[in-house]
């Protein structure tokens, strides 16, 4: 609204400037020179908001940051201390995320959604797999998957927690008991395994 009112203020004084009716100063009078004045100063106005526009478009569209991944291939019987790596990436709102590591690093300090999925097929004998989502090697959200029958395994799990930029996170195994498969989307278990995070507010 500023700007339409001092492009509307611009408009008239250039016209009162232009027009060849009466009543309009000479190129050297004072009045002549404080209209000038003006319309500069209005035009400096205005190239300042619409810099402090697209500043502010800008910083908006930066604000958001997130990924979706998926696990794309069966992990067979993973041993304890493996780190999850899901290959796929359906989303990664600024790039936060790589998909070879399995790492997310948080771009800025704010407070961030995360979550995460498994699924492990049957077996016959007692088994179980354990998941934790680590924070700069330090444990933050614990998935276990316990099962002593013929039972598909599968836990969903999300947590809020506040990052630092440069924090790092990401998905690890850290127990094992028997034999276990972590389904792949891409594998013969035709999986939904993911691991997704986005920011919900910068600090």
């Amino acid at each position: 609204r500023t700007m339409l009112i001092l492009l509307l203020l611009l408009i008239a004084c250039e016209g009162q400037l232009s027009s060849g009716d009466g009543g309009v100063p000479s190129d050297t009078s004072p009045e002549h020179q404080s209209w000038m004045d003006e319309i500069n100063r209005l035009h400096e106005e205005m190239a300042d908001l619409n810099e402090e526009l697209a500043s502010m478009k800008s910083e908006y569209q930066n604000d958001f940051f997130g990924f979706f991944s998926y696990l794309t291939d069966n992990i067979v019987d993973p041993p304890v201390g493996t780190r999850v790596t899901f290959r796929g990436v359906d989303v990664n709102t600024g790039g936060a995320y790589d998909a070879t590591t399995g790492v997310f690093t948080a771009p800025v300090s704010g407070t961030y959604g995360l979550g995460f999925t498994a699924s492990v097929k049957p077996e016959t004998s007692p088994h179980g797999i354990h998941f934790v989502l680590m924070k700069n090697g330090s444990h933050e959200m614990h998935v276990f998957l316990d099962g002593h029958t013929q039972n598909w395994l599968q836990r969903i799990s999300d947590i809020v927690v506040h990052l630092n930029e440069g924090d790092t996170v990401w998905m690890e195994i850290i127990s094992v008991e028997g034999s276990n498969t972590v389904a792949g989307r891409d594998g013969n278990l035709d999986g939904e395994d993911y691991y997704m995070g986005f920011l919900i507010h910068a600090d």
